[in-house]
């Protein structure tokens, strides 16, 4: 069933340009697959999706799962609705994939709208006192982005300024 679905997100998508300017023209013997990634960073995924598509051939380890995340990125970027927390958990999870270490330009509005507003907003309820309270903006940091390093420290430091009653920023 997942072949067929990618075949479909991969079908919605316009054809291949006949001659791609760019990086090409620039390095040419720059690989498709590191062509492809500088583009989803960029924010292109048409011509990322193209880069790859011309690489399967040479390069199918790194272009077939590129191919196939950046088909189910595509598909969570284009939705018109807001992104519920699970589908921008599978975006970061995707970004991650295509880009380890580093963040493509479409993700970071929605890492900043549901990882970074929800930690400042946590931070904020925990300076004014209500530390067990802003365990929850916390919890859905972690929902969307679980192995997040910096959600678990405040989350550890919020249980506990919650239950020995010790003030969020002692120790500062």
């Amino acid at each position: 069933m997942g072949a067929l679905v990618l075949a479909v997100l991969l079908a919605q998508l316009p054809p291949l340009p006949k001659g791609l300017p760019g990086v090409d023209e620039k390095r040419p013997n720059m690989k498709a697959s590191e062509a492809a990634k500088l583009y989803f960073l960029a924010g292109d995924l048409a011509t990322a999706r193209d880069w790859c598509q011309r690489g399967l051939k040479k390069e199918p380890k790194p272009c077939g799962p590129f191919l196939k995340h950046l088909a189910e990125y595509a598909f969570l970027m284009g939705k018109y609705e807001p992104l519920t927390r699970e589908e921008a958990r599978q975006v970061l999870e995707f970004d991650r994939k295509l880009s380890p270490g580093t963040m493509g330009n479409l993700t970071k509005p929605i890492h900043e709208r549901f990882v970074v507003g929800p930690l400042a907003r946590a931070r904020l309820w925990a300076q004014q006192g209500a530390a067990a309270a802003a365990v929850r903006f916390v919890d859905e940091v972690l929902e969307v982005d679980p192995s997040n390093a910096e959600a678990k420290g405040l989350r550890a430091q919020l249980l506990a300024a919650a239950d020995g009653g010790v003030p969020f920023d002692a120790g500062r």
